[in-house]
């Protein structure tokens, strides 16, 4: 039994039912045309001759059957796949078989789809890996080779429809072929849309869904789509005009002598006598032929009134939904009507509104601790909002001598001072993808660490204090308030991330030995008469062969308040300085 299941389920991954539905439709199509084309190619004067028979021989308590060979050339049948004759050899009667082209046409076409899946098929039975975007290009555009499909299979009916009757009854008139061009043109007409709408049903269901939930199931597919416009003039082209074209066919059909006999007329000067004795029959020709061209104009209008209320107000509102995607807030679509359209687009603008919020949120928020932590507090993603430990570079800085600075500005020039001195020194942390964790007073804590992107926490954070350096010269050379002297301490090694806090009032924040020594090598910038001070700790990861011109050098080993053992602290200074 578990053999049993297995072969099913290989067999289901086979997608036979595709084949099935596309050779129903295929079926329905050639019935219909078979039908039509068997009827329109009655021989009317022979019909006409033998239903004369028919009657006198009653009239005379008589009967009368038509011969079975009389029968056959009434109707002429055609065969698309087997020739039956019989031929003398010798004074004996043989039969004989002949094949056309139109053998084993199925099959080719059914080669056709089997190509065009193959990639599906190889991953799902090979366990090499595949080109996924290739077998997601052959499921999106399926339903299109499968329309494609209807119509090639309709211009070889007709050319080898041709081809036969014109081997079995001669040269093909024109009266014929135009029978086989409607024929062809009902067949693609249905078979084309019937796939599309039946088949594509399937292909979504069977196909697109059990590939697209294990490979990329929520992200937008790229491809040639079936707009909505088109999708309903095909259905419009199929179920109304086709049938309506062919409610004006018939009788013109029918009379088509009549109207053979008035366009010979035409070129050898108009004779009225004619169209006159046949009022009776071109009368009710000329009022079907005008409702079908008024009704055909109202439905080509109703096509084009279709895109500009539905299909342009959906487009519309898929650009905005782009821009969105892009980060533009700020395309809100009208709403006019309470319809399916209407909620749509209002139910669009309530998602606008509530994304242009989180985003503010997330702006206020991430001037309070930092853009990258504010984005992981409000996803809770990969962050343990409970506490984890991380590996990370800390550096502290500080302003020296900052409180006989603040007894000389009064408060609000104060912070006026404070603002514009972080302006200058945080702008490096940041451009080197580091995350601000709080500002006590006059002094930044920051944080480089690979759980906010940054792999090289170390050099990362040297370049950062560089930058400060740097940043400090430009904000003293305005001159605008006091000369401005500061220290950094830089320092690497495990930490604690997570919330600090109550309830309802939490602070995301690191704690852990290297927080408490970065802050106080900071300190020890005073003792060592250098603005930056990095631990032995950050040095042995740093990459020194990146910073040329930077020298540096270690001091000697400082005790620091709560270790037991001393620790080598390195300067920073420009080479050759």
């Amino acid at each position: 039994m578990k053999i049993l299941a297995t072969i099913w389920r290989k067999i289901k991954t086979l997608n036979l039912g595709l084949y099935v539905l596309f050779s129903l439709m295929v079926y329905l199509g050639s019935t219909t045309a078979f039908f039509f084309e068997k009827y329109s190619l009655i021989d009317v004067g022979l019909l006409k001759t033998e239903w004369e028979h028919v009657t006198d021989a009653r009239a005379k308590g008589a009967s009368y059957k038509p011969a079975e060979d009389v029968q056959k050339r009434i109707f002429k049948p055609l065969n698309l796949t087997k020739q039956v004759t019989y031929r003398r050899v010798e004074g004996k009667l043989e039969r004989q078989e002949t094949y056309n082209a139109a053998e084993g046409i199925g099959g080719f076409y059914f080669l056709l789809l089997l190509v065009w899946l193959w990639p599906l098929y190889r991953h799902r039975f090979s366990a090499r890996p595949q080109n996924m975007a290739r077998i997601e290009s052959r499921i999106i555009h399926l339903p299109l080779v499968i329309f494609v499909l209807g119509w090639l299979i309709a211009a070889q009916r007709y050319f080898v429809k041709v081809a036969v009757y014109s081997e079995q009854y001669g040269t093909a008139s024109g009266r014929v072929q135009t029978v086989f061009v409607v024929s062809a043109l009902l067949f693609g007409a249905f078979v084309s849309y019937l796939n599309l709408e039946l088949t594509g049903l399937y292909i979504r269901r069977y196909i697109a869904r059990p590939f697209f939930m294990e490979n990329n199931p929520y992200g937008v597919k790229h491809g040639f789509a079936v707009s909505l416009t088109l999708r309903y003039a095909l259905m419009m082209f199929s179920l109304a005009m086709v049938p309506l074209l062919l409610a004006l066919y018939v009788p013109v059909f029918s009379n088509y002598d009549l109207f053979a006999r008035l366009a010979a007329t035409r070129g050898q000067g108009w004779d009225w006598t004619l169209p006159y004795e046949h009022m009776r029959v071109l009368i009710p020709i000329l009022i079907i032929a005008c409702l079908t061209g008024m009704i055909l104009v109202f439905q080509a209008v109703s096509v084009v009134l279709y895109r500009y209320n539905v299909q342009v107000p959906v487009s519309a509102l898929v650009r905005r939904m782009k821009a969105v995607a892009a980060g533009d807030f700020s395309c809100k679509t009208s709403v006019l009507y309470a319809d399916e359209l209407g909620q749509l687009k209002g139910h669009f603008n309530q998602m606008l509104d509530g994304l242009v919020e989180r985003d503010h949120i997330k702006d206020t928020f991430g001037r309070y601790v930092s853009l990258e932590i504010a984005e992981k507090i409000m996803k809770s993603g990969r962050v343990n909002l409970a506490g984890e430990e991380i590996q990370a570079t800390v550096l502290f800085s500080d302003i020296r001598g900052f409180t006989p600075l603040s007894e000389k500005l009064p408060p609000v020039e104060l912070i006026r001072f404070l603002n514009e001195y972080f302006t200058y020194i945080t702008r490096p942390i940041t451009d080197n993808r580091g995350v601000i964790n709080k500002f006590m007073g006059d002094a930044v804590m920051a944080i480089f660490s690979p759980v906010f992107g940054v792999a090289d926490h170390q050099t990362a954070a040297l370049k950062a204090a560089l930058g400060m350096r740097a940043a400090l010269r430009e904000f003293n050379a305005q001159g605008r308030y006091p000369e401005v002297f500061f220290g950094v301490g830089v320092h690497s090694g495990p930490l604690v991330a997570g919330n600090v806090g109550t309830t309802e009032r939490l602070e995301y924040t690191v704690l852990g030995d290297t927080v408490n020594v970065a802050s106080r090598i900071e300190s020890q910038t005073k003792t060592a008469a250098t603005q930056i001070l990095l631990s032995e700790a950050t040095v042995l990861g740093l990459d020194r062969s990146g910073f040329p011109d930077v020298n540096f050098k270690a001091c000697p080993p400082v005790l620091m308040k709560g270790k037991s053992k001393p620790m080598v602290l390195y300067t920073v200074e420009a080479a050759g300085g």
